[in-house]
């Protein structure tokens, strides 16, 4: 039987499922798996795809859900995310009645049990199969690119004035170590994670990449920076989809294909 990672088993529901997610990258999964037509409700963060989920209803913001909206869809189960969604809320929820799956990845190599989980709730093994596999390809393959060489710094920036970083104990730290890259964090603390980017410290590192999420960087930024900074051939600077490095699913297939294309150019 399907266990999520709250430790509660979910017995198949298929067709019959009605389905309400509060999690973005979920919501981009539901489709993945063809299972759309079953998909209740979102949040107004629950943005992805683009043009396919404007039909969905919105059930409120990820930090507060109309509970009211949520219970008078119907919805059979409930998609959360432990990291993603408030312990008030998911206890709110529970209290309704309806099946709360918990999600958890702590980096890539949790993906398959998150497909494997959805894909035995609504009845979509094959597809969960199908991604998983694709999945398992790219890993073992960056991981065999990144055993040609040594372990590289690297700089992610998620926002600049000031230029923050991610925390190097999350998922998209994670995707960046098997591709055989170490995230500088410098003094950056966990509440933060701001950086100084003196001269000191970006020596340090082989590469710089810039996502475009929570912040949008665009080419005249990474020119901007490349000026600003006096930076020549290294380090190498590289835009990048955040949600490639951070999202389960086919973006992960294909973060780590990006990842791969980069690695490769260094």
């Amino acid at each position: 039987m399907p266990t999520d990672a709250a430790g509660t088993e979910h017995y198949p529901a298929g067709a019959k499922a009605g389905i309400v997610s509060l999690v973005p990258s979920l919501t981009e999964l539901v489709f993945e798996l063809g299972l759309e037509k079953q998909l209740l409700g979102r949040t107004s963060k629950c943005a992805e795809p683009q043009g396919r989920v404007d039909a969905i209803t919105i059930v409120g913001s990820p930090t507060n859900i109309d509970l009211m909206k949520l219970a008078e869809l119907g919805p059979s189960h409930v998609l959360v995310s432990i990291n993603d969604t408030p312990e008030t809320t998911l206890q709110e929820i529970i209290n309704l009645g309806v099946q709360v799956v918990v999600t958890h990845c702590d980096g890539p190599e949790d993906v398959p049990a998150l497909l494997d989980l959805m894909g035995g709730i609504f009845d979509r093994e094959a597809q969960a199969e199908a991604l998983t596999a694709a999945l398992q390809r790219e890993i073992e393959a960056i991981r065999l690119a990144a055993a040609q060489h040594p372990v590289r710094k690297v700089i992610y920036l998620t926002w600049k004035n000031p230029w923050l970083t991610i925390s190097p104990d999350c998922y998209t730290a994670r995707m960046l170590a098997l591709a055989g890259l170490s995230l500088l964090s410098g003094d950056s603390t966990a509440a933060s994670r701001e950086l100084q980017l003196d001269q000191a410290f970006l020596s340090q590192a082989q590469l710089v990449l810039f996502g475009d999420d929570p912040f949008q960087f665009e080419e005249e930024d990474v020119q901007d920076f490349q000026l600003d900074h006096g930076i020549g051939s290294i380090p190498a600077l590289e835009m990048i989809d955040s949600r490639g490095l951070s999202w389960p699913g086919k973006r992960a297939v294909d973060g780590l294909r990006e990842l791969s294309e980069i690695i490769a150019q260094l």
